[in-house]
């Protein structure tokens, strides 16, 4: 478990303890402390144990919690106790072991009030909480579950009690149980509106992962690019569309969305983004993804520098001759049979950041139809140019429009979780 993750785990325990106020535990009045009254229906201490627990009562005002142990034993040895009694004894009990910092000493008489007829049904619901927490910081993590399902069973659970849940069964190596429950508490809170804590949501990738999840470690991986957007978590769920072998077409759109949330790092990435972009005829953003690598200076080696500065010159002069011709093709596709030199002429306008002319070729050649271009690829380009244009309504629009080309919409997707992420940034 991360530090994080345990300093916030501590602060609910210790939400959760913090009800073990005297408040939590009334004392016995000495005017009912006379002898049994059963024709007053309220329950009376026994006039047998009724002194024991009056001085009992005394030495908790005092805070003499030694001497209240010495009284309350007396009560517990004395045979002719009634059950009542026993029920402001173990609640005696509770105060001075939890004041004494004897934790351990807590639980038996916790658990007895807890199952007393004379605990109301109010105090019964504060004293199954505050088990929970108790179980959990004694590491008795089997109770602390027990208590806190109990709990969210009947209906007055807490998201701190759900944390102790999972966490409980994080710690007692039941990953699975640990994987559910804070998928449970975590959807609690979206659907509230809340966002979830990022402890949380590496908590569940960590239970995820440990069970070798693969779908459950992508779900939570999502959700933290869409809360606690870093490049790592990006790095981390893009890594799974690069070993899944995209064509080069893929690839580049994969390099597209690395970039774009900062996830790329290797200098040969950067290489073969520039290179892939020149071969599809967006010399413009070749110049502009090797100039970032330059400015990053991710290119160490000497005869890595040479490289692709040759590389750089070369893209450089060919978006010179482009943007040169490139308002004339322009007018030439628009009177062609198909929508292919349209989005090319998009593609063009898209690498030298012109956003707007590349959604008005891009939409202008999907609407008369495509030959040879592939209509997918073009849709998550055009969703790409309303992203990077302000238009992050339009941008998820066309981003869901992407289908039939699995790879592609996997990218789409993950493109809708980086513009709701910025949105909320």
């Amino acid at each position: 478990m991360n530090k994080v993750a345990k300093v916030a785990m501590a602060g609910a325990v210790a939400m959760v303890l913090g009800t073990l106020s005297g408040a939590l535990w009334p004392g016995v009045a000495a005017t009912a402390v006379a002898a049994d009254a059963p024709a007053s229906g309220k329950p009376q201490v026994s006039a047998a144990a009724g002194k024991d627990l009056i001085a009992a009562q005394k030495d908790m005002k005092e805070q003499k919690w030694d001497d209240m142990l010495v009284e309350l034993d007396k009560v517990k040895a004395n045979p002719k106790k009634n059950e009542y009694d026993e029920f402001l004894m173990n609640e005696f009990y509770v105060t001075a072991y939890f004041n004494k910092k004897q934790l351990q000493q807590v639980t038996g008489p916790l658990e007895a009030t807890i199952a007393s007829k004379y605990s109301s049904p109010e105090d019964v619901k504060k004293r199954v909480v505050v088990a929970a927490g108790l179980y959990y910081e004694l590491k008795n993590y089997d109770k602390a579950i027990e208590y806190a399902n109990r709990a969210m069973k009947d209906g007055y659970g807490t998201d701190k009690l759900q944390l102790i849940a999972a966490q409980s069964y994080y710690l007692k190596n039941d990953f699975k149980d640990a994987n559910r429950a804070i998928q449970g508490m975590v959807s609690d809170e979206i659907k509230a509106g809340q966002v979830p804590t990022e402890e949380n949501l590496k908590l569940g990738l960590s239970a995820a992962s440990k069970i070798n999840d693969d779908a459950a470690s992508t779900h939570w991986l999502e959700l933290l690019v869409t809360y606690h957007p870093n490049a790592e978590y990006w790095q981390n769920l893009l890594d799974g569309l690069y070993r899944g072998k995209p064509t080069d077409k893929q690839l580049l759109q994969v390099y597209r969305l690395s970039l774009d949330v900062g996830a790329i790092k290797r200098g040969s990435d950067y290489a073969e983004m520039a290179q892939m972009a020149l071969d599809a005829g967006s010399p413009g953003e070749a110049v502009a993804t090797l100039n970032k690598a330059f400015a990053d200076n991710v290119f160490t080696a000497t005869a890595d520098k040479n490289r692709y500065e040759h590389l750089l010159n070369s893209a450089k002069k060919q978006a010179a001759a482009d943007q040169a011709t490139l308002a004339k093709t322009e007018a030439e596709a628009a009177d062609a049979p198909n929508g292919d030199r349209l989005i090319g002429t998009g593609i063009g306008y898209f690498g030298y950041g012109n956003y707007a002319k590349a959604i008005k070729d891009i939409s202008a050649g999907l609407a008369k139809g495509t030959g040879k271009s592939d209509p997918e690829d073009a849709r998550l380009l055009l969703g790409i140019a309303q992203f990077k244009s302000g238009d992050k309504d339009s941008a998820i629009k066309t981003f869901k429009s992407v289908k039939g080309d699995p790879t592609l919409q996997r990218i789409a997707g993950l493109w809708v979780l980086h513009v709701k992420a910025t949105a909320t940034a």
